[in-house]
């Protein structure tokens, strides 16, 4: 019986010009045909979004993303770092291993030196791994940076109780506190924090004193059809042994109102060499 589940998604990202056309069509696009996963580039699409907007859709929602880095093209470099951001495996490409910064050549990559025959080597005997592997990450994760919500270090499947608002609208407050072991410093050149959930919760994300001023500062992204990843865009530093504290206020859109609801939550810390995910629950509780 053929399995109604959908086709692997490989999303690629190359640059626009004609001598990538059969890099990607003989290339990329005939390698991922032939092991049975679906592959796209944007301008292959239909939409009626911004292409930006587009682009970020498609990252979020591919399985794996395939990145030719090659002339060193600022748009693949940003797009690469979104994927990044979002956790996503990627796989690099180039004809030459100097386009890749050397912040990036520990991951995955592949040189193929212009070379068809090579890439689709390499780049089948990858893709099939990473089909195999749908659970697996690549990303190995510092534990420098923890975390704290309602003053609880955060640890897989903890309960934390939030109490609920109902006026005007359905809101909740959490509390949330960055603590760094004694070793080093964190930056946000190499820090964020991000917490995944329901797509009927919306956030803003703001610090202390911008609290105080009604200013917020954070970016949601849709994880996939079912969550959202709310990602905190402060600037902050924390020194060795020192907290740095971030109130997140988030609201409920389309969701029945109950007495106690559990809510499934993932607080995902990126560092410069990958994320790691840690599994709660939310206990939001009518407020009396």
């Amino acid at each position: 019986m053929e399995s109604t589940r959908p086709k692997y998604f490989v999303f690629v990202l190359m640059p626009f010009e004609d001598s990538f056309t059969d890099i990607y069509k003989l290339g990329i696009q005939a390698t991922c045909k032939e092991i049975g996963a679906y592959c796209e580039r944007i301008d292959e699409q239909i939409f009626q979004e911004s292409i930006l907007e587009r682009i970020y859709n498609q990252i979020s929602k591919a399985d794996l993303i395939i990145a030719d880095m090659s002339g060193r093209n600022p748009n693949v470099f940003y797009e690469v770092g979104y994927a990044h951001a979002l956790g996503k495996n990627v796989i690099l490409l180039t004809q030459n291993t100097n386009d890749i910064p050397f912040d990036l050549k520990h991951y995955p990559h592949i040189v193929y030196e212009n070379k068809i025959v090579k890439l689709k080597e390499e780049l089948s005997r990858r893709v099939r791994w990473f089909m195999d592997h749908p659970s697996h990450n690549i990303h190995l994760m510092s534990n420098n940076l923890r975390v704290m919500l309602n003053r609880k270090f955060i640890e897989n499947d903890i309960e934390i109780v939030i109490y609920e608002s109902n006026f005007p609208v359905r809101w909740f407050l959490i509390e949330m506190d960055l603590y760094n072991d004694p070793s080093t410093i964190i930056k946000t050149i190499n820090a964020k924090i991000g917490i995944i959930t329901p797509t009927f919760i919306e956030s803003l994300a703001f610090e202390e004193d911008q609290r105080k001023r009604g200013g917020f500062s954070s970016k949601t992204f849709l994880h996939d059809d079912k969550y959202h990843l709310h990602i905190e865009d402060h600037k902050f530093e924390i020194l060795p042994g020192g907290y740095f504290k971030i109130f997140l206020e988030f609201f409920c859109i389309n969701n029945p109102v109950v007495q106690k609801s559990n809510i499934p939550i993932t607080i995902r810390s990126f560092l410069e060499n990958g994320y790691s995910d840690i599994n709660a629950n939310l206990i939001l509780e009518k407020k009396i």
